[in-house]
């Protein structure tokens, strides 16, 4: 007899879980299979598959666009349809209301809820009905009320597919049922497979016990569902048992029998969760039919209340200042500080594990000129580790008793504090279940806190201590200028003549000093103004008018120029690796030149992710867009693009991942519309309108985000999937944004205004965290480094500006003068890969700067 053979697909076994998860209503398990897998349990029609994916997604407005030419046919309740459809529409928008995002929209997702609200009122089933709907308006959270206390987006969702399929079901196209039948898990397969594999097993034991053993018994016992039996999966000695039976044994009549067979009911749990982000959120999308045709991957809705949530975020509080915390902890040394207070009067907390550019930069923010920059912090003084040390001075008495082996009581931050508070009572409960791993946590959490708490009063101490040496220091700057000159003076009088200066610095000679000062430090002291570190000039370029823009290429090779002679130029970035503080300027190599390349002056460039293209915006309102050859250094066909009715200031590429292809982002003047271009064809996709004033600065960090500047005085974060901005800062000087930045981890946004302030900005937590000063004329550029650990701003007043981003964004951040130019600069731009900026000026140069090593 040849050996029987089963076969089982994992299809199946995919859908049989589908099944059983959704006779659960356990659905956000059972959609995360079916995105997973691919998998849908059921055999539905082409139009149906399509309906029931638009439903899971939370299409709504797609789906009444889908099912509306049915509404013509008389029978089709389309009313009723429009109210299914309608009602969980609100039920969601009343979610997101209720749960504020960082970067929602308030005011419109209310706006929003009302319009959806009126909608409703048409097509309830009764007054009644829609005065409930208007009831949950005025509760807090939809779960307060008791119809929806367990309400989830995806059980709705699912809830929502069911109640639509009887109405359009017959309508669209049918599906064969005997095929439905034999490919789709119905009637608790799964449990009833469960049931007869247990009796399986419970009857293999059976006839051994009774072939095996003396003493007979017509009991049978089953094993547990997790009970490993021991029998191998192929075992089938049962079958060949009963195979080899006589068949006059099978007519032996026998009693019936019935099995009790119980089922203990899962006792789901309640769930806490932020459900408008998985409403928001874009969900996994298996390349398969129908999750590939849905036209949009979230609420058309929610593409104009909110960005896509980045959980990477948590606030100022524990997300800014977390991550510098965690930033500056990860730096080697004895104490985890930040590396802006690590040089303190030109001794540095272990220099030797740095390298030397970074020396330089410190060195240039401890002897460079230093710019008063009036921060103004806008909210909390005190940040949460300032709290966490005043609230424990008796700490500081015995440091040494930290060294101990039993751990000191430590204070805990505020955020820590409310948690524990509230997890109080659940501890009482554990610490009597004898979990000796979870006091080993509790115990290791309480030892991290207590460092934590120590490095920063460590830090605390450091920068006082700072403060202290920088206030002694110009102190003695002030005395010793008077006594300089005083000497000087005293020089001349015994040379009899006076009619030569000193060729330098004279040493102190007067009897009254007891000490005098060593000659390197007065030699600094003496020559300030001289001697301070900058930023050395590599290479220059110089136009017959005003330069306006710079753009680097993604390799950092080269870099384009625009200026108001209409010239576009792409020039090759200098060798920064040797530089000193004695370098010659030489002049910058020029790769291409394209004369008259606009009909007016070049406002700005911008090459592609790829580094292909080159882009062009000017005041005769056109953008010009061609291939760029970089190994022949020549230009591919030229594309323009004329649908601007302004100066076009600004232009940002942007990379479509799904589609593999870059897109062109540009505003301006005329009707302050931003423009997003398929850089393949030429042809606008998408104008966003919002701004009310001409549009400044645009911004892109990656993704589907970006953000503008504009005169209107706001600035505005937009998601491409969005038609609308998403989220609008003001400013908070009331000044016009004159250029925006946003650091690469898209966390902190900077901006530069034309009164020469600069604004920092917590994205997430939808804050402004400090505005300072730091020029005296319209800051027309502000940019972020490579890393995020420098701010480089330049403005009106011929400065560029660099400012140290390493310490606590909650406070006076310290800047220092790194370049001038001879006339107001327009215009500055990092390297992508070098601590080296080019800048442009209205002085008709293009300037590469770079940090000599020390």
């Amino acid at each position: 007899m040849p050996t029987p053979r089963i076969i089982v697909d994992e299809t199946d076994m995919v859908k049989l879980v589908s099944e059983f998860l959704h006779n659960r209503d356990l659905n956000i398990s059972m959609l995360s299979v079916e995105r997973e897998t691919g998998i849908i349990n059921g055999e539905f029609s082409d139009d149906m598959l399509f309906l029931r994916q638009l439903i899971l997604d939370g299409q709504w407005d797609d789906v009444i666009e889908f099912i509306q030419p049915l509404s013509s046919i008389e029978t089709f309740n389309y009313t009723k349809f429009q109210y299914i459809i309608m009602k969980h529409k609100y039920l969601e928008l009343l979610c997101i209301k209720s749960e504020p995002s960082v970067m929602q929209n308030y005011d419109f997702t209310v706006e929003e809820v009302v319009k959806c609200l009126n909608n409703l009122e048409s097509v309830c089933v009764s007054k009644e009905d829609y005065n409930n709907l208007c009831l949950l308006l005025t509760i807090p959270k939809i779960s307060d009320h008791p119809e929806y206390q367990n309400w989830n987006p995806s059980n709705a969702r699912v809830k929502c597919f069911r109640d639509v399929t009887p109405i359009v079901e017959k309508y669209l196209t049918p599906m064969d049922k005997s095929k439905k039948s034999l490919e789709t898990a119905e009637d608790d397969r799964l449990v009833q497979l469960v049931l007869k594999g247990m009796l399986y097993e419970s009857c293999v034991e059976y006839c051994q016990q009774r072939a095996t053993s003396s003493e007979t018994s017509d009991e049978m016992t089953f094993p547990t569902l997790l009970t490993n039996s021991g029998f191998s999966d192929a075992d089938l000695s049962l079958i060949s048992w009963l195979q080899h039976i006589p068949s006059d044994t099978f007519s032996c009549p026998f009693e019936q029998k019935s099995l009790n067979f119980d089922i203990k009911q899962l006792i789901k749990p309640s769930l806490e969760a932020s459900w408008s982000e998985q409403i928001l959120v874009t969900p996994i999308k298996p390349r398969l039919f129908p999750h590939s045709a849905v036209p949009n991957m979230r609420p058309r809705s929610a593409d104009v209340m909110t960005r896509s949530l980045n959980p990477q975020f948590d606030g100022l509080s524990r997300g800014l200042w977390q991550g510098r915390k965690e930033m500056s902890a990860s730096f080697s040394g004895p104490n985890a500080l930040s590396q802006s207070v690590s040089i303190v009067s030109g001794v540095g907390v272990n220099s030797a594990s740095k390298d030397p550019m970074q020396m330089s930069m410190d060195k240039l923010f401890s002897e460079g000129e230093v710019v008063n920059t009036q921060s103004s912090v806008a909210f909390e003084k005190t940040s949460p580790r300032e709290k966490g040390s005043q609230e424990t001075p008796q700490k500081n008495k015995n440091e040494t008793e930290e060294a101990k082996p039993s751990p000191p009581v430590a204070t805990i931050a505020p955020q820590d504090k409310l948690q524990d508070k509230n997890n109080s009572t659940p501890e009482v409960g554990e610490s009597n279940s004898n979990s000796e791993l979870l006091k080993e946590f509790q115990r290791q959490k309480q030892i991290c806190r207590d460092q934590i708490e120590m490095y920063d009063q460590q830090r605390e101490k450091m920068l006082k201590e700072l403060m202290t040496i920088e206030n002694k220091s110009s102190m003695i700057d002030n005395r010793e200028e008077p006594a300089t000159k005083e000497q000087t003076d005293n020089k001349h009088t015994v040379g009899g003549g006076g009619g030569s200066k000193p060729c330098g610095p004279v040493v102190s000679q007067s009897p009254k000093k007891a000490t005098p000062r060593p000659l390197s430090q007065t030699s600094i002291i003496g020559n300030q103004q001289m001697s301070r570190p900058k930023f050395v000039e590599i290479c220059n370029l110089e136009d017959v008018q005003a330069i306006r823009t710079v753009a680097y290429h993604p390799s950092g090779t080269m870099f384009a120029v625009g200026s108001n002679s209409k010239t576009l130029r792409v020039c090759a970035f200098p060798d920064v690796s040797n530089l000193s503080e004695d370098h010659q300027t030489f002049e910058t190599q020029t790769m291409y030149t394209k004369h008259k390349h606009h009909k007016g002056s070049i406002y700005c460039v911008a090459w592609s992710p790829m580094g292909d293209i080159l882009a062009t915006g000017s005041n005769d309102k056109t953008i010009k867009m061609f291939q760029y050859n970089m190994d022949m250094n020549s230009q591919g066909p030229e594309t323009e693009l004329s649908f601007h009715d302004g100066t076009v200031r600004d232009i940002v590429f942007m990379q479509d991942t799904i589609n593999r292809s870059s897109l062109l982002i540009s505003g301006g003047a005329g009707d302050c519309k931003i423009y997003v271009t398929d850089c393949e064809t030429g042809m606008p996709v998408r104008a966003m309108a919002g701004h009310s004033g001409h549009v400044y600065s645009l911004h892109t960090w990656g993704g589907c985000m970006f953000v503008s500047g504009s005169a209107d005085k706001t600035a505005r974060f937009w998601d491409l999937r969005a038609s609308t901005a998403i989220t609008v800062v003001p400013s908070s000087t009331g000044s016009a944004f004159a250029s925006v930045c946003v650091d690469p981890s898209g966390r902190l946004l900077a901006s530069g205004h034309e009164d020469g302030s600069v604004m920092l900005y917590d994205i997430r937590g939808s804050r402004g965290i400090q505005s300072f000063r730091p020029h005296t004329g319209e800051c027309r550029t502000v940019r972020f480094s490579m890393n995020a650990f420098y701010l480089l701003t330049g403005s009106y007043d011929k400065k560029i500006i660099m400012t140290d981003m390493h310490g606590d964004l909650l406070r006076p951040l310290p800047s220092v003068v790194v370049a001038e130019h001879q006339d107001k600069v327009i215009q500055c731009r990092w390297h992508p890969t070098q601590l080296a900026f080019t800048s442009t000026s209205a002085d008709r140069q293009v300037t590469c700067w770079g940090l000599p090593v020390v």
